[in-house]
């Protein structure tokens, strides 16, 4: 009869560990997907940072060259 109880418990045991490990699984592929979803959502948004950057940037040079240009003119024709 104790061997009998042994054997009960050790398979309740063995039974709590298959589910936990099953839970466990399923935990750890929802963190992988959203891992990827965030990984993929970072990329966009550098993009998109990236692009805005280099449109301002190329604003801001555009605007230093014709205030150097004006400069120029103006020192060009005062004398």
């Amino acid at each position: 009869m104790a061997g009998s109880t042994l054997e009960i418990r050790m398979a309740h045991l063995e039974g709590a560990y298959e589910q936990i490990d099953r839970r466990l699984g399923s935990l750890e592929r929802r963190m992988d997907d959203g891992f990827i979803q965030l990984r993929t959502e970072i990329t966009g948004v550098d993009q998109r940072l990236n692009q805005k950057l280099d449109t301002h940037f190329r604003w801001l040079i555009g605007i230093i060259l014709i205030n150097w240009i004006t400069v120029v003119l103006a020192i060009f024709n005062k004398h």
